[in-house]
């Protein structure tokens, strides 16, 4: 079997799942003009196309394509705009961060484009980048678990379940720089499938308005 198949299978789903959910934050943000669903939906769009550079960059053989700092640093980039955005509710504070996210995302392409002259990322970059993912979605995890016991109300519990499961996901992902080398994989693929739970979930908590 291809060692590969799981991976891309996994990305494929990541991709799909977080593509839906950013279409489905900028269609209500055309409805309802709630900053923090635009900046949910270009986060969920920054999370679709590194999977998307992911599965591309194991087919692709003419040139390599180090599209591992675009992962890491797109999906830090992503889910530290949702924490930031969750500071403040006044349109001034969240009109600013919508537009200084659209900046970071142009700037994350420019990163993309360049990933076939970008070096290898080596494991203790990819270590920094993967703890930073891993303590954004735990603090998202808790402000919403927070708004529910305050405030139960069915966004924020499908929010903190998706982020708990985000949380979950990243820590296990982690796992894989420390483990002998036969566990790696199965650390590596266990967290992905914990991240897709956690979107799967992220679908729920945007398919009401």
């Amino acid at each position: 079997m291809d060692a590969r198949l799981i991976p891309n299978l996994l990305d494929v789903s990541l991709c799909l799942v977080a593509l839906f959910i950013s279409v489905r934050s900028f269609d209500i943000y055309t409805r309802n003009r709630q900053f923090r669903l635009f900046i949910l939906g270009l986060s969920m769009a920054l999370v679709s196309l590194s999977a998307a550079a992911d599965f591309t960059s194991s087919y692709v053989r003419a040139i390599p394509l180090h599209t591992d700092w675009f992962l890491y640093i797109g999906q830090t980039v992503g889910f530290l705009f949702i924490l930031l955005s969750l500071v403040q509710s006044s349109e001034k504070y969240l009109r600013g961060l919508m537009s200084l996210n659209i900046v970071a995302f142009a700037l994350l392409l420019v990163l993309l484009l360049l990933s076939p002259v970008l070096p290898d990322i080596d494991i203790p970059t990819r270590t920094a980048f993967g703890f930073s993912r891993f303590i954004i979605c735990m603090l998202v995890f808790l402000v919403y678990f927070s708004a529910y016991t305050h405030k139960p109300l069915r966004f924020s519990l499908f929010m903190s379940t998706a982020f708990f499961f985000f949380t979950v996901g990243y820590l296990v992902t982690l796992d894989q720089f420390t483990a002998p080398s036969l566990s790696q994989y199965l650390f590596r693929d266990l967290g992905d499938i914990t991240s897709v739970i956690g979107l799967v979930v992220l679908v729920a908590a945007v398919s009401w308005d």
